[in-house]
């Protein structure tokens, strides 16, 4: 578990940078600085998160990949009208699957569960598999 902290991962000679903040959208005890002190500049860095809420904030220190859940993408979703609930401060973009903020990407999974209600309509469960490939030099 990371709570605002980090740790270093290599994978076939490459350093990724694995960082973790506590829940910003129900606690407010995320600690985005902490969480990245002592990460090199260089690197590829992911943000295990467990809603966007931080998403901009985080794109302009140097994360590349933000991983978060969360709003279950609305849970409930209407044609022409889209998620009536949200169960986050982010801005509707954030709330589903891929985004990209500057040259951050992103992805906020519907998850399997579901909040307040039991049910999920226009909104199916989800299990995402992100996978990273090698690119010049770079993941």
């Amino acid at each position: 578990m990371l709570l605002n902290t980090h740790g270093r991962l290599e994978v076939n000679g490459v350093s990724l940078w694995l960082t973790g903040v506590d829940a910003p959208a129900r606690y407010g005890c995320d600690d985005l600085a902490a969480a990245m002190n002592g990460t090199p500049v260089s690197g590829f860095k992911i943000l295990l998160a467990h809603s966007p809420d931080l998403a901009e904030e985080v794109a302009e220190n140097g994360i590349d990949l933000y991983l978060c859940g969360h709003t279950h993408g609305g849970q409930i979703v209407l044609p022409w009208l889209g998620p009536i609930y949200s169960n986050s401060r982010c801005k509707r973009r954030y709330m589903r699957r891929a985004w990209r903020h500057g040259r951050m990407q992103g992805c906020t999974s519907l998850g399997l569960g579901c909040v307040v209600r039991p049910v999920r309509i226009g909104c199916p469960p989800e299990a995402v598999l992100i996978t990273l490939k090698e690119e010049r030099g770079h993941i």
